[in-house]
């Protein structure tokens, strides 16, 4: 692989892009088990956007859904930020965002005051001449920032001589679940795949009070499990049909449905996943096709000419009965060139076939997947 600039970025605010990237993301790999952070490839296509130009802007901006106006995308992203890290630190959520710059080249000052100003992005100079060191400063950032979760998002052929710069974006979190599962209730159990095969997981047990229903639109279950002292939670989406989760996929984007409270006996599968995937194509299907050519229009972003040519992200999640921890990175590379009022119901929530879940807030979700069948 030759690159003459790369952008490179860890994770990961969120909107229809995100639904849109998660739904390819889902169908390329119905068979396997997903982590990712669709708001993480949203940061990192948004830090390239601020220097983009021309119709290379305009594919980007249309399909990040971003204004027209680049100080109303500092703004938002100035905004979002600001509040991340305001809020509470019991679940522990972190975003951050890096560049490192080949000491060859020098970023437009411009884009070094906005991305330094809207996306804390603080730039730092790193020399080639010795490749090993380089890319070990780069994956070591993103180590630390995933607390050990993503140990590498650059290898030494992607810093070739050609290489220009590393954006860098990453997300960690890890929180305890409000209602814990006893781990004395975990127990071997089976788990049918939708093609019929049976694998077995240690299924965790919990009988407690939950937000969760049945929706006849999604025919699936969905139940929300929320973090201790915090705004976040998981929502976990359950087919009907053990076959039924490619169809709810479809179904689940900015899903508002109401969730009633529950006496709910719920079973779910301890899980630990991890994912990469190259993303290029999906966003070039997607409509950013101008980006990755040798016509791309980043003249804002870097004093050399320039197109985006890898795209990476790398996740992972583990979920067990004290809570859940995930993390993300992904990687952009740049070439040159009153019925309320009645007592809940009980329902039986029973995870033993492949779902759905996400990791959100009130107006964002930081990670999104997919478990369809047991670690092999």
């Amino acid at each position: 692989m030759k690159y003459l600039c790369l952008i490179l970025l860890a994770t990961s605010v969120t909107g229809r892009f995100t639904d849109d990237l998660y739904q390819y993301l889902a169908k390329d790999n119905a068979n396997e088990n997903i982590i990712s952070s669709p708001l993480s490839v949203e940061i990192a296509m948004s830090l390239a956007y601020m220097g983009a130009g021309g119709k290379t802007a305009q594919e980007m901006r249309n399909v990040l859904k971003l204004p027209a106006d680049k100080k109303e995308v500092a703004r938002k992203y100035k905004n979002f930020l600001t509040n991340l890290k305001r809020r509470e630190k019991v679940a522990i959520l972190d975003l951050a965002n890096r560049i490192y710059v080949n000491d060859r080249y020098s970023l437009v000052p411009e884009f070094n005051q906005v991305v330094r100003d809207s996306f804390k992005a603080e730039a730092e100079a790193i020399s080639l001449k010795d490749t090993t060191k380089a890319v070990s400063i780069i994956n070591n950032w993103v180590k630390d920032q995933t607390h050990d979760r993503i140990k590498s998002i650059v290898k030494k052929e992607d810093l070739s001589n050609n290489f220009i710069m590393v954006l860098l974006n990453a997300i960690y979190f890890k929180g305890q679940w409000q209602y814990q599962f006893d781990s004395s209730n975990t127990k071997k159990a089976d788990f049918r795949t939708a093609d019929k095969k049976i694998g077995s997981v240690q299924m965790m047990s919990l009988s407690g009070s939950f937000r969760a229903n049945y929706i006849p639109e999604l025919d699936a279950k969905v139940i929300e499990l929320p973090y201790r002292n915090s705004s976040l939670s998981m929502v976990i989406f359950l087919p009907e049909k053990v076959d039924g989760l490619p169809e709810l996929e479809k179904k689940i984007a900015g899903f508002s449905g109401y969730l009633r409270r529950h006496n709910v006996n719920l079973k779910l599968p301890k899980f630990k996943i991890e994912f990469s995937t190259l993303l290029k194509d999906i966003l070039i299907k997607m409509g950013i096709v101008d980006a990755f050519t040798q016509g791309a229009d980043l003249s804002g972003l870097v004093k050399a000419e320039a197109k985006i040519s890898k795209v990476i992200q790398k996740a992972f999640i583990e979920v067990n009965e004290e809570g859940a921890e995930a993390a993300a990175a992904t990687a952009v590379g740049v070439s040159f060139t009153c019925e309320r009022c009645r007592p809940p119901p009980s329902m039986e929530f029973n995870a033993d076939h492949p779902f759905a879940y996400v990791i959100r807030d009130e107006k964002t979700i930081y990670f999104q997947g997919h478990f369809v069948k047991p670690k092999q």
